[in-house]
């Protein structure tokens, strides 16, 4: 029994003298503290800021869909992928010879009523001066008809001329004033005719006018120009292809004018009350992780949109960098902004890792010698990483950020 005894002593020491060798074995070791950092208390800016994520998208009017109005193949194609073009510079060539036909058709029409209008404004004068040397013909030849009437009834009291004489002269006269009267009528149709024929001509022409202009503008649809200033974004249609233009207008190519882009963001309702037109921006992309991009607050829509089942409002941030840097931006990048809606300068600041929730309280660690010394502190706003101490603390003080003590520290 006593050796029994003794056998379970020897085992349980084993036992306790080999946990510490079985421990280390399977790599159980007790954990050390962080070595102690510190930071020291500056005064700077601190910023109250909205946090949101956006996308760079192109100003209204800066991205354009060339297409064509008419239908047929593309015999050319100027331009290709990346180039940059100005306004009215050449896109693309649509066959055009049937549009071409109908121009020379209504500009030959056209040019055949002018040549008529001419010669009616040449002729027809000559004509009316005519008629009007014939009416003067006429009268005179009235006139010395009733001077030989006169005479002849002056003479037939004296039976100097016979009744018949002065009857047929008499005859005579009635007939030039018939004719002087019926040439007076065709002068006042002639002149009416004139006019009549000039107006329904400088109508014909006028229509025939618009009819030539609108077979040069089909004509020019034809001929595809840029619309605005940029690059070549994509393109739909290569050279060769027939379009056909009855429904809509084929797309040719995407313009996208690169100067004239703003970010499109998204603010919580809790947080649209604070944004105001006009307000700094500050937004970085993926691209570019180590470029901060400058705005501004140019729009807020007054239309809420549900994203993800919460209710948001669109911000338009105008980009205010120099070109060369704004050029860096494509469209559809991710846009992380912020926006900053107040901020406030020379306040102390401090790490926000230097400030502890202890009991409810904000406490930091202040050195002091080679010890330290717990702190109470009254905290501000904080701003990425920063944290504003209002009362506590003063300037150049140091607090430790890492390598916390385990235990309380009275102050």
């Amino acid at each position: 029994m006593c050796r029994s005894r003794s056998l379970k002593i020897a085992v349980c020491w084993l036992l306790i003298l080999g946990i510490p060798g079985v421990a280390f074995s399977f790599g159980i070791t007790r954990s050390k503290p962080l070595p102690r950092k510190w930071a020291t208390i500056t005064r700077g800016l601190i910023r109250k800021t909205i946090i949101t994520t956006g996308v760079v998208t192109p100003q209204d009017g800066a991205e354009i869909k060339v297409g064509s109005r008419v239908s047929g193949k593309v015999e050319r194609l100027f331009v290709k992928v990346g180039d940059h073009v100005k306004r009215g510079d050449p896109i693309a060539v649509i066959e055009h010879a049937d549009l071409q036909v109908k121009v020379d058709d209504k500009k030959a029409a056209l040019e055949e009523k002018q040549a008529e209008l001419h010669a009616l404004l040449v002729q027809r004068p000559i004509e009316i001066d005519r008629q009007r040397e014939k009416i003067s013909e006429i009268a005179a030849q009235l006139a010395l008809a009733m001077k030989t009437y006169q005479r002849y009834q002056e003479l037939l009291p004296e039976k100097l001329i016979s009744k018949e004489d002065v009857d047929r002269q008499q005859k005579e006269v009635l007939v030039h004033e018939s004719r002087l009267a019926a040439a007076k009528k065709e002068l006042v149709y002639m002149q009416a005719k004139f006019k009549d024929d000039q107006r329904i001509l400088k109508a014909k022409i006028q229509q025939l006018v618009a009819q030539y202009r609108l077979a040069k503008i089909i004509l020019g649809y034809a001929f595809i120009t840029s619309p605005i200033d940029g690059t070549i974004a994509k393109i739909s249609t290569p050279e060769g292809e027939t379009v056909a233009a009855q429904l809509s207008s084929p797309t040719f190519v995407w313009i996208i004018n690169l100067d004239k882009l703003w970010v499109s963001t998204y603010v919580d309702e809790t947080d649209i009350g604070k944004v105001r037109q006009g307000q700094e921006v500050l937004f970085r992309v993926d691209a570019f992780p180590g470029v901060t991009f400058h705005g501004e607050v140019e729009e807020v829509y007054p239309k809420a949109e549900v994203r993800d089942n919460m209710v948001t409002y669109r911000v338009i941030v105008a980009i205010k960098d120099l070109p060369e840097k704004r050029r860096l931006l494509r469209p559809e990048m991710t846009a992380y902004t912020t926006i900053i809606v107040k901020e406030k300068r020379n306040v102390l600041i401090a790490p926000v890792q230097a400030v502890k929730l202890i009991n409810g309280k904000s406490v930091v660690f202040v050195k002091k010698g080679k010890g330290l010394k717990e702190r109470v502190v009254t905290t501000g706003w904080t701003d990425r990483g920063k944290v504003e101490i209002r009362e506590g603390l003063k300037e150049g003080d140091k607090v430790l950020i890492q390598g916390f003590p385990r235990k309380k520290i009275h102050p």
